[in-house]
């Protein structure tokens, strides 16, 4: 398990590795879905040095709305 750097759940998992061994690994986090690979910038990967205005608290991610939003289905005549 890893850290999430945007809502620092201790949930995220390995999801992919490089086609040459040991170049990265790509993580996601099931609780924001937020994904990145282990050589991103430490801005990016690194849960203290993300940038805290995209901070995610995982008690408000039920309250979101979905973005963008589905429209109606047209019914075409």
């Amino acid at each position: 398990m890893h850290i999430c750097p945007r809502c620092d759940s201790k949930e995220a998992t390995v999801i992919s590795k490089s086609p040459k061994k040991g170049v990265w690994e790509m993580y996601e986090c099931p609780v924001c879905l937020f994904t990145w690979r282990s050589n991103e910038p430490e801005s990016i990967a690194n849960p203290e040095k993300y940038n805290r205005a995209f901070k995610v608290n995982p008690a408000n991610i039920p309250h979101t709305d979905i973005v963008p939003a589905i429209p109606e289905r047209k019914v075409v005549k």
